[in-house]
């Protein structure tokens, strides 16, 4: 119980110290590792010296400690607040009720901070909000990618009916900012009615994550998304890979050394290893192999019933888990100090990709390792590869439970692991295909915040923008408390409590965050192509991964040289798109 308190109070003093190092430094540096402010160039390409991987001016700043909502002079005003409720494929329950509205109220602490931060906004703001949900019926209608027309019609079409604010996913509304849907939070003037001129977004404050607002914007001047502590979803939307203690503390004197000298051999000595720099594909496939138990089945290969090592499901989420958290660039985006812009581009061979998608295939061939259909996940009760893979994990029968989004840990069926026999779960970041070596070792894991992360963005044709500069300003500069408490106290010592080093590891996760370019730039390209390729979602480099005849790529080279003159006009032309949005 002292290690515990001890433990605590740390991470209470490291708060602010932790997300400086997570969402960038002001000088456009990105998610370290305390090692002094290394740029992240492995997603985004190049040197990025002027505003790092982002527009100048995003977050890093002074936080904002002046009362600046006492010179607000406008009556009170009610804000529509437009948002998705829905579930990707059980990937990420949406927090938006609890978290960001506070409509769906609990019992802990956080529940009780995010009412009154809401409720001070209302008051020191003169604005109040209405929240709206887009009925949550199905993934198919609501899900990912599926509300960019929706958005885009009701932006261009307003009625005094219409949502002033969205918060959907983070590729809904990039892809939802290119048709021009969405007001620049740059400009000062906004808004048809007696309030233009006035903007209230002080972008300098920390409370606004630097690097993911960089990420969804093609230039220093425009900037259409809002991530900021108050959308919590982000956070919820780290890529990590849970793991069994029960069956990892089976095989562990086989497969571990000896790290701390005293002869205890367990879950928390893996901890070390994963820190260290040691948790590779290799490494997975040398474990998956130990844990390996045939169910009997006479069938050949692995099965569903098998005890198993490691899971990949029939979907997009892993095969972007184990690319987008690799060093592999997929776009170019580089600064060029002759024209003060962005230059971006597909490399025309890609060798770091190729080496990932590689291993990827050596790592689909391993024993102990399955590819899971939604054929297989019916075995266990189940009608998706995710949820046939969450079955496996939580009834002790899968090592490490594929790729999943922390937020998923909230859910039932983890924290029943923790009751009686169970032995629990660990957390750790995606492995990397490869050991790097020296002064790499500590900043290598880059874990990702995939795109179903639920972000925010203010309708281009809203009457009432300067209100909802002032109402999305206060709940950025507000909600650091709200994020240290969900991550620090109610996900580390609640929802992953039971494991001493889940406290050091989930620190190490979310101190090693990297931006999510690539992967929505990538996703841009599909969603907006597809009027004149239909094949151009699935030409996204992620999903052309999966086969349909249940295999993945064994070698994208063939893959790369097909799709990539295709992309490249793709890109030219969303460029060109880009720069024609008023600034």
């Amino acid at each position: 119980m002292k290690a515990k308190i001890i433990c605590l109070l740390l991470v209470m003093m490291l708060a602010f110290t932790c997300l400086a190092s997570c969402f960038g430094d002001g000088n456009g540096n990105g998610g370290t590792n305390n090692d002094g402010g290394n740029t992240d160039t492995g997603n985004n390409g190049g040197n990025n010296t002027q505003g790092g991987n982002r527009p100048n001016g995003i977050g890093g700043g002074e936080v904002d400690t002046s009362e600046w909502w006492n010179d607000i002079t406008y009556n009170n005003t009610q804000l529509i607040f437009q948002m998705t409720d829905n579930s990707q494929m059980e990937e990420l329950e949406s927090g938006c009720r609890r978290y960001l509205s506070g409509e769906k109220p609990g019992n802990q602490d956080i529940d009780r901070y995010v009412a009154e931060r809401n409720e001070n906004a209302y008051q020191n703001t003169n604005v109040t909000v209405k929240y709206n949900y887009y009925p949550d019926d199905s993934a198919n209608t609501h899900g990912f990618a599926k509300n960019i027309t929706l958005i885009t019609e009701e932006c261009m079409n307003r009625t005094d009916a219409s949502a002033d604010m969205y918060c959907n996913f983070m590729t809904d509304l990039l892809v939802c900012s290119l048709k021009g849907s969405f007001a620049n939070l740059y400009s000062r003037l906004h808004g048809e009615g007696d309030y233009t001129g006035k903007n209230y977004f002080n972008l300098s404050n920390p409370g606004y994550m630097g690097e993911l607002m960089g990420s969804l914007s093609l230039s220093t001047d425009k900037v259409y998304v809002v991530a900021s502590d108050y959308f919590l979803d982000l956070i919820r939307a780290f890529f990590v890979v849970p793991v069994s203690v029960n069956l990892y503390n089976s095989i562990a004197n086989d497969m571990i050394e000896d790290f701390s000298g005293d002869g205890v051999k367990d879950v928390n000595d893996f901890f070390y290893e994963v820190k260290n720099g040691d948790w590779t594909y290799a490494r997975l496939l040398q474990y998956a192999a130990k844990v390996y138990k045939a169910s009997g089945d006479a069938a050949a290969g692995e099965q569903i019933g098998d005890v198993l090592g490691f899971a990949l499901g029939k979907n997009g989420l892993p095969a972007a888990g184990l690319i987008y958290t690799s060093d592999a660039v997929i776009i170019n985006k580089e600064w060029k100090n002759e024209t003060q812009t962005y230059e971006y581009s597909y490399p025309a061979e890609n060798e770091t990709l190729y080496k990932v998608v590689d291993a990827i295939g050596n790592l689909v061939q391993g024993t102990g390792v399955m590819y899971v259909t939604n054929a297989d996940a019916g075995k266990v009760g189940e009608n998706t590869p995710l949820k046939g893979i969450r079955n496996r994990f939580t009834s002790n029968n899968l090592l490490f439970g594929g790729i999943i989004l922390v937020g998923s840990l909230e859910y039932s069926v983890y924290q029943n692991m923790k009751e009686g026999d169970n032995g629990g779960f660990g957390v750790v970041p995606v492995p990397v295909y490869e050991k790097m070596e020296g002064d790499k070792v500590a900043t290598q894991y880059k874990t990702q915040i995939h795109v179903v992360g639920r972000a925010g963005a203010i309708a281009k044709k809203t009457t009432k923008f300067v209100q909802c500069s002032a109402f999305l300003q206060y709940q950025s500069s507000n909600s650091t408390h709200i994020l240290n408490e969900y991550y620090d106290f109610n996900l580390t010592y609640d929802i992953a409590d039971g494991l001493d080093g889940n406290v050091d590891m989930l620190k190490y996760i979310r101190s090693n965050v990297r931006t999510s370019f690539d992967k929505l730039f990538e996703d841009a390209i599909g969603f907006m192509g597809q009027d004149t390729n239909p094949e151009a979602d699935n030409d996204r480099f992620h999903a052309r991964l999966v086969y349909e005849n249940n295999a993945y790529v064994i070698d994208i080279r063939q893959v790369y040289a097909e799709v990539l003159p295709t992309k490249v006009a793709a890109l030219a032309k969303l460029v060109i798109e880009y720069d024609k949005l008023p600034a």
